[in-house]
């Protein structure tokens, strides 16, 4: 009797955390802001369906499969910058030690990017954390974050529940994941969105529901949604598969 009343109560918060995700998704409905500066020209949906199986193949751990897919890339229209952003991206949602070995993997077939990228010398970071984090990351990351449907009019009680959650997610959430990462240039928000997604499906994870919402606010459609999942079906497990599909068919129904 107590297993089944601790699995009642593991519902219970897993039912209210997926309905603040939903409701982040369906957040602001005011006018986004403008785009931010890496926001580019609307990638086909080759590239698009290319980002999103590299994406899937680093949260997956299939480092060998994500290797083939670097070398695919050029094929699809990625340049090495996409490809390169496309691994920064993954940060946020896979941690560093995933992140690290899918960009060993990128290296692996563009082992000069890097030294190019610095024009021979010592290679930098090209947003300096001293330089970027105090103004450019929490001014990008706020506006971001209303570009998303993430904040703002109709948002407030949501981000108010979140910071109640834990307000160092919060804050990591804004600064980090839009201000730092989803901020910089070399891909335009819909390329980051599909790569989240393909992130997501490989999880299995419920956060889909809002990045489905935040997909259609900078460029995409259902159909492009659809055709994502699908790209990534031979790349992932069946039951994360199958968890993906019923989130976003359970936030198409709201």
């Amino acid at each position: 009797m107590e297993s089944v009343s601790v699995n009642n109560r593991h519902r219970a918060v897993w039912s209210l955390l997926f309905s603040l995700i939903v409701l982040l998704g369906l957040g602001s409905v005011a006018s986004a802001t403008d785009p931010p500066a890496s926001s580019a020209q609307a990638p086909n949906q080759a590239t698009l369906l290319m980002l999103a199986k590299i994406a899937a193949a680093g949260a997956s751990g299939q480092f060998e499969t994500a290797e083939q897919l670097f070398r695919q890339g050029k094929e699809a229209g990625l340049s090495e910058l996409q490809m390169y952003e496309a691994v920064l991206n993954l940060l946020p949602y896979i941690g560093y030690p995933r992140t690290i070995s899918t960009m060993t993997s990128f290296q692996k077939v563009y082992p000069h990017y890097i030294r190019e990228r610095s024009g021979g010398g010592e290679p930098q970071p090209t947003e300096p954390w001293q330089d970027y984090a105090g103004t450019v990351w929490v001014e990008r990351g706020t506006q971001i974050q209303q570009q998303l449907g993430f904040s703002g009019p109709g948002a407030e009680e949501l981000a108010r529940q979140i910071t109640l959650l834990s307000p160092e997610l919060a804050e990591w959430v804004r600064y980090d994941d839009f201000g730092r990462v989803f901020g910089r240039a070399g891909l335009s928000l819909l390329e980051r969105e599909a790569i989240v997604i393909g992130v997501l499906v490989a999880q299995g994870a419920p956060q889909i529901a809002a990045h489905h919402r935040a997909i259609l606010r900078v460029g995409g459609s259902e159909a492009l949604v659809d055709a994502l999942v699908e790209a990534v079906a031979d790349l992932v497990d069946e039951k994360a598969l199958a968890a993906a599909r019923q989130y976003i068919a359970e936030v198409r129904k709201r």
